[in-house]
């Protein structure tokens, strides 16, 4: 029986997992329009048409509350909200192909998928969630000209909602938790030119690299919870809302190299993933973790939380990414990733 649930778990997690998600990962409009859609490679444009082939007709399947935060990978609430926010990989998919062909389906497909979102979440202000959304903030000035007025009020104070709400928590730990956070409402301020907003996530971003992030590049994840991949997750919010910082206010670069007091900053927390990231060295995570959902992740058999299993160098690769585009040192050649690709044709 026991044998039964584990392949019958496995099946059908594998069905819900996400949709192309090596287009999961968005860059600001802005940084797009330096590019000439024609130098994107011919393999990510034939990808991406193919891939609207395939879901170019789907329609929105919004929540009203999003179960992921906290849960184990097989609880069937987690499951269920997965397969939900399949919507945001859609809409990934959409925001790109519109980016670079401009085509009026994937604009209008990007406008329902949002509203249908907006008309029905309610944001509980839990950045984990809520980060998931992101994509809806990243296509909201794409859509924004082509809405009509009551439709830009419902999702400019939908966006607000989720602002605030992420403002109100007042629980939210000084690690990955923050600096999602961070981004939801500091992009959110910047697109919807809200200078409270920006001013909270900056503030907030100041005290994250104050408190959370040390000299030696290391950072509040990798001592609680022994965790590369924590580490990165946490830092890559954090560069895509440095890029949009960059983009409406030309912030963005100082604050990269902005050192505190006692000498830490995201450069130099990018410095302390590069060599894992190139292959040079090996990171054997949660050995040493503090957070019992890690010791019941393993103790559940989910093989991604063993302590001692190693890191996956490609697993950073998207967030190098973002961060070469403030440094080229970061750059990982062998990443063949579509962001990886994009980024390296920016300016």
């Amino acid at each position: 029986m026991m044998l039964i649930s584990t392949v019958l778990y496995a099946f059908i997690f594998l069905q819900v997992g996400a949709i192309y998600p090596d287009f999961g990962t968005l860059l600001h409009p802005k940084a797009l329009k330096s590019l000439d859609s024609r130098e994107v490679p011919v393999s990510i444009r034939k990808e991406l048409q193919a891939a609207l082939a395939d879901i170019g007709e789907d329609e929105p399947d919004p929540l009203l509350e999003i179960h992921y935060e906290g849960l184990l990978d097989n609880n069937p609430s987690r499951i269920e909200t997965v397969r939900h926010l399949e919507d945001m990989d859609k809409l990934a998919l959409f925001y790109w192909h519109h980016a670079f062909f401009g085509d009026a389906h994937s604009l209008k497909k990007m406008m329902d998928f949002s509203l249908a979102w907006a008309d029905k979440f309610q944001p509980t202000g839990n950045p984990i969630n809520e980060n998931k959304l992101l994509p809806i903030v990243y296509a909201y000035p794409f859509v924004k000209p082509h809405m009509e007025s009551r439709q830009q009020n419902m999702m400019e104070t939908w966006l607000r909602e989720m602002a605030r709400a992420e403002i109100g928590n007042d629980r939210v730990p000084l690690n990955n938790w923050e600096t999602k956070r961070i981004n939801l409402v500091g992009s959110i301020g910047l697109l919807l030119e809200d200078d409270k907003l920006v001013s909270w996530a900056e503030e907030k971003a100041a005290y994250y690299v104050e408190k959370a992030l040390f000299a030696d590049g290391s950072s509040a994840d990798i001592r609680q919870r022994d965790a590369l991949s924590y580490h990165v997750s946490g830092l890559k919010p954090l560069l895509q809302f440095l890029i949009t910082l960059e983009h409406e206010a030309g912030r963005g670069k100082d604050f990269f190299y902005r050192e505190s007091a006692d000498g830490a900053s995201v450069a130099r927390s990018m410095d302390y993933v590069l060599p894992y990231a190139k292959g040079e060295k090996i990171y054997r995570q949660w050995q040493n973790s503090k957070v019992k959902l890690d010791q019941e992740r393993a103790a559940a058999g989910l093989e991604k939380y063993q302590p001692g299993v190693a890191y996956k160098p490609e697993k950073a690769y998207e967030t190098m990414a973002l961060a070469a585009y403030f440094d080229d040192k970061y750059r990982i050649d062998q990443c063949d990733l579509p962001l990886c690709q994009i980024a390296a044709l920016l300016d």
